[in-house]
């Protein structure tokens, strides 16, 4: 349930961050991603798609 609380949240700052450009926005949704992918029990493909999902939003 953790892992699917923190994806919802870094999903809906995610969205917020597209459509506004929102600086607090796009901290919060790396900091959600960086600590979904540091978990220990998450799916290899999820930690994946986290892990590139904060190298295109600190591009």
């Amino acid at each position: 349930m953790e892992i699917q609380n923190l994806l919802v949240a870094a999903l809906t700052h995610l969205i917020k961050f597209q459509a506004t450009q929102c600086r607090t926005a796009q901290e919060r949704v790396l900091m959600m991603f960086e600590t979904l992918s540091n978990l220990q029990d998450i799916n290899l493909e999820i930690q994946a798609l986290c892990n590139k999902a904060n190298e295109l939003l600190t591009a």
